[in-house]
């Protein structure tokens, strides 16, 4: 698939049609296919220099339309790929709310809307560039964008 031209599940279903958009969805979004998942290329590494040499606590927050059926499969995944110390909340609701509970200073999120409303509640929101968040990154000065992972450091805020 041509990322720059299918951005949306609309558009692969107008694409490739409706049985293979399904069958791409499901196995997309199965809990039990996350361990065949590679993380973007050096965002492992950059998780742990920011646990390790910037003492930042890491917490994953992620949507999924059933938690209890995800959590078993994704946090395995995450301790693998992040380290030991990761946290992870499932969530069919609002992310702001939780990174208010979690105290959190900001967010990495591809969700133009999570990243405005986090931004605009003056919290750090950072993208990994996509064609569906590109617009959000040029347009709104408080979220800030990144191509590889490797940036992110270069990118947090002042030590709070």
């Amino acid at each position: 698939m041509d990322p720059g031209s299918i951005t949306t599940w609309t558009h692969v279903l107008d694409a490739y049609g409706e049985r293979t958009t399904t069958e791409i969805f499901d196995r997309v979004l199965s809990p039990e296919l996350v361990h065949e998942r590679e993380p973007y290329p050096h965002a492992p590494e950059v998780i742990r220099l920011l646990q390790d040499e910037h003492a930042i606590t890491v917490h994953f927050v992620t949507h999924f339309w059933n938690p209890e059926a995800m959590t078993p499969h994704l946090k395995p995944w995450l301790k693998e790929h992040f380290g030991p110390d990761v946290g992870l909340t499932i969530t069919t609701g609002d992310k702001l709310a939780i990174l208010r509970d979690l105290d959190a200073f900001g967010i990495i999120d591809d969700r133009p809307d999570t990243l405005e409303r986090v931004a605009e509640a003056g919290l750090w929101a950072v993208t990994k560039i996509q064609p569906w968040n590109r617009k959000v990154v040029t347009e709104n000065p408080k979220v800030h964008g990144f191509s590889d992972w490797r940036e992110v450091p270069a990118l947090l805020p002042p030590a709070r």
